[in-house]
């Protein structure tokens, strides 16, 4: 395959123009019919399909007097381009109730594959920097050419997508729905490559993997390096932070998976969710610490003690609050909160703090004997830890290879107690 040039996020600078071409030839199979469908003549279908081959270094059609007939290469990329098409009609849909004087919609470039990816690119740009300047050094443009596609975008829609204000630009309602559609349009892109890289027997691509604090310590460096260790050439990239702000990069295609305790809402359809197993929390102090050397320790020995936990509202917290209710034990007079693991053991290292976490969290801190867990069972604490994926988007051949091994890494894990030293 060729070499083909990315934006900073990734995406292949393909041309939508001949993209639509190649997908509507496929529909038609037919190069004349694609060509009265578009309104352009056959010439520049079967430019656009060659410069589209070239620049992919395969034959994504059979010619032959009946017809053309799509190669292994045009049928999944023609898939691709299928998904990404309907994410831009979809942002057309949602369009109708930010402008109610609208043209039809397929009189409206923007939602039929008929804007250039330059000028999608640099939408996305300055809607992810907030800054003219900031997003024409991402793409390595002009000032003037970001001005330019913003011009032209905000024209096509008769409706602003940004507002000026003194922080600088802040998106409008509908840009931000614009921005997801489009993003996940780009995703399909990415991942069409390498469908077609797979085709060919390469193992490629890239995974963006978003992690939650539960998963850091082992269980997503372990399934990491049994990737790696089949497949040397895949490029992997974590994302870290609060659920909320991985649960948007998910929705918008620019992360695969989100992997730790998982959050239960059976009416969002957009989101899927794979229960990998279930773990229970437990109470964590530093090896010295005087509670282990007491023996029946319960709960209400531990009201004088300085708690480091989680945030309000995230699975752990609430289920420790629910134990806590349940024994008539009363919150914590002063807490930490935080989800940072560094943060949480150079607290416990060097206080009596104790604090809320799975053995799991604490399995190398265990094993070298800097962290203990106390000999006090949270029962009713187990919360289901898994991976969420968005249900409409297809994983990427390496991303597949990544759940597989994710897979095969939490078989393992289940036989494998926590050290204790």
């Amino acid at each position: 395959m060729t070499m083909l040039n990315t934006t900073s996020s990734g995406t292949p600078e393909l041309s939508s123009r001949q993209l639509k071409a190649m997908l509507y030839v496929f529909r038609f199979k037919n190069l004349t019919r694609a060509a009265n469908k578009l309104n352009r003549s056959q010439t520049a279908i079967t430019k656009a399909i060659a410069k589209l081959e070239a620049q992919l270094g395969v034959q994504l059609f059979d010619r032959s007097s009946v017809g053309m007939t799509p190669t292994v290469y045009g049928e999944v990329l023609a898939k691709r381009v299928e998904h990404a098409e309907a994410e831009l009609q979809a942002a057309g849909i949602a369009y109708r109730k930010y402008n109610t004087r609208i043209n039809p919609l397929q009189n409206i470039p923007l939602f039929t594959m008929d804007v250039s990816y330059k000028r999608l690119a640099s939408f996305i740009a300055l809607y992810d920097t907030r800054g003219i300047a900031a997003a024409a050094n991402q793409l390595g443009v002009t000032r003037s050419a970001i001005y330019s596609s913003i011009r032209q975008i905000e024209e096509l829609l008769e409706i602003p997508l940004f507002e000026r204000d003194p922080g600088g630009l802040t998106p409008t309602s509908y840009c931000h729905v614009l921005a997801r559609h489009v993003k996940l349009s780009f995703a399909q892109f990415r991942h069409a490559i390498e469908d077609i890289a797979n085709v060919n027997g390469m193992t490629c691509g890239k995974v963006v993997i978003g992690t939650l604090p539960y998963t850091r310590t082992i269980l997503t460096p372990r399934a990491i390096n049994h990737l790696i260790k089949k497949n040397p050439n895949l490029d992997i990239s974590t994302r870290e932070g609060p659920y909320l702000m991985q649960e948007a990069l998910l929705r918008s295609g620019e992360i695969d998976f989100i992997i730790g305790a998982t959050r239960s809402d059976n009416s969002d359809t957009e989101l899927i969710t794979e229960k990998l197993f279930e773990d229970q929390l437990a109470i964590i102090v530093r090896k010295d610490h005087p509670l282990l050397s007491k023996t029946d320790l319960s709960l209400n020995d531990l009201k004088d003690y300085h708690w480091v936990l989680p945030s309000k509202g995230t699975p752990s917290r609430d289920l420790f609050d629910t134990v806590l209710a349940s024994r008539g034990i009363a919150q914590p007079a002063h807490t930490i909160e935080t989800s940072s693991l560094a943060t949480i053991r150079g607290l416990l290292l060097e206080s009596d703090h104790i604090s809320l976490l799975s053995d799991h969290q604490i399995y190398y801190d265990k094993l070298f004997g800097l962290l203990r867990s106390l000999p006090i069972e949270l029962k009713d604490t187990y919360r289901p830890i898994g991976v969420t994926m968005h249900a409409q988007v297809q994983p990427s051949p390496a991303a597949q290879l990544f759940l597989k091994s994710l897979r095969e890494v939490v078989s393992s894990l289940k036989s494998i107690s926590s050290p204790e030293r």
